[in-house]
């Protein structure tokens, strides 16, 4: 009887140590799948934590699936503390294929395979000499030298619309602001890491979205507020402030979050680009603000403007940002586009959601939610693109560029639904007006 059992604990212990065995993973290329090569020659590295018995023992095998889309030129073994492969890539043209990655043992003249990882998904995307997305940022470019003096015009006339009164109520009571931070440096950058965690991005394209929670509030903020009927000084305020915040935010941010996501490196803060469009955005609010106390006739005439040039510039900054964006929709999937239709309308939520159970006045709220929502996404791409080399950078870039674009169309369906449900309830009192008894 006891040899018996002592038979069954033997046999059981022998198949948890295989089972165990089973389930270890040696090989190590990252948590993504998906893997984007613009260039001809391409180089990946897999790590592998085997342990060999016999001195280079182990070896890996690499197949591409379509060898018309991708082939490999030769997998290289570098043994130090850890074993690395280098497997050599050349693109041939543009398509989608897969490599399977094994890992093999030869012990004597018997081979073993160890571990297997099969479709790893890789997208070719070639680049041209004469690259259309190249041509159109030239194009982008003089369109907005263009309309700078517009852009000038307009935030000269928002400085008109600017209550001193307000100013100093905020000064008393910061609630309003102290929400707008909390919301964009702490809660957005959180929700942002854990969605690309839940979804599973790769860890450049997860930056990128974090980065892009962790931005300021961008222009769009104040001019959506005075189109819906928010409170137009505060969300100048709250831009002002977010803006000089984010020059200690975002390093923290970026320090926190790329080390959870495991990338190494020196991430670059444009503080120059931070601290410029702080003085874009206030020197010509400042110039508004004196027009506005020295010669009020002209103030009122800024002030009567102000509503058709800001629709006019809203929807060239939606133009301008899918003309720029269309180079990175080849590589947006679903999860992409999920999550960057869900960044702006999470920043949306909170935001409003937080200043009404403060019990915030209506415009107050609205100006949080906008605040909060949306993004000046331009100071992430410009992070992105000093601190990662290509194609890393252009996988990075995917983020900011794909919600600026969602952020634009959600914003755009929200003033529309706005203006319609106004116009509604206008024609509604007016009818009431001429007819009391209906």
């Amino acid at each position: 009887m006891i040899r018996k059992l002592f038979i069954v604990l033997l046999l059981l212990f022998v198949t948890l140590e295989e089972a165990e065995k089973s389930l270890i993973s040696f090989l190590n290329i990252g948590k993504t799948e998906t893997l984007f090569f613009t260039k001809t020659e391409e180089t990946i590295i897999v790590r592998s934590s085997y342990k060999e018995k016999w001195p280079n023992s182990s070896y890996l095998f690499v197949l591409s699936e379509d060898p018309k889309v991708l082939q490999v030129v030769d997998v290289t073994k570098i043994s130090l503390d850890v074993t690395n492969f280098t497997i050599n890539l050349v693109t041939v043209e543009e398509g989608e294929t897969n490599l399977t990655i094994q890992l093999w043992d030869s012990e004597g003249k018997q081979e073993r395979l160890i571990e297997e990882i099969k479709n790893v998904k890789v997208k070719v995307l070639k680049q041209r000499k004469n690259n259309p997305f190249q041509a159109a940022m030239h194009f982008d470019r003089n369109i907005l030298m263009l309309i700078l003096p517009m852009i000038l015009l307009n935030k000269c006339a928002f400085g008109c619309k600017i209550e001193l009164q307000v100013l100093q109520t905020v000064w008393k009571r910061p609630l309003p602001v102290i929400l707008g931070a909390v919301t964009q440096f702490f809660l957005m950058p959180f929700c942002g890491f854990l969605l690309t965690q839940i979804l599973a991005l790769p860890e450049a394209q997860a930056f990128g979205f974090v980065m892009t929670c962790t931005c300021p509030g961008g222009g769009g903020g104040y001019l959506f507020s005075l189109l819906l009927d928010g409170d137009i000084t505060l969300a100048i305020l709250m831009t002002c402030i977010s803006t000089f915040l984010a020059l200690i935010m975002m390093p923290v941010n970026s320090y926190i979050y790329s080390t959870m996501l495991g990338l190494s490196g020196t991430f670059h803060i444009p503080f120059s680009k931070v601290m410029s469009t702080l003085l874009f955005i206030l020197t010509p609010i400042s110039v508004g603000i004196i027009i506005k106390r020295r010669i009020p006739e002209k103030a009122n005439f800024l002030e009567r403007i102000i509503r058709p040039v800001s629709f006019i510039l809203m929807s060239l900054g939606i133009y301008l940002t899918f003309r720029m964006g269309l180079m990175f929709l080849k590589t947006i999937n679903l999860e992409v586009l999920l999550l960057s239709l869900l960044v702006p309308a999470l920043g949306l939520l909170f935001g409003y959601s937080f200043a009404k159970i403060c019990m915030l006045p209506l415009p107050v709220c609205k100006t949080v939610a906008l605040e909060s929502g949306i993004l000046n996404s331009f100071l992430a791409l410009a992070i992105i693109q000093l601190s990662f080399s290509q194609p890393q950078a252009d996988i990075a870039s995917v983020a900011p560029f794909t919600v600026a674009m969602c952020s634009g169309c959600e914003m755009l369906l929200i003033l529309l639904v706005y203006k319609a449900k106004k116009t509604w309830l206008l024609t509604i009192e007016d009818k009431r007006k001429k007819n009391p008894l209906v």
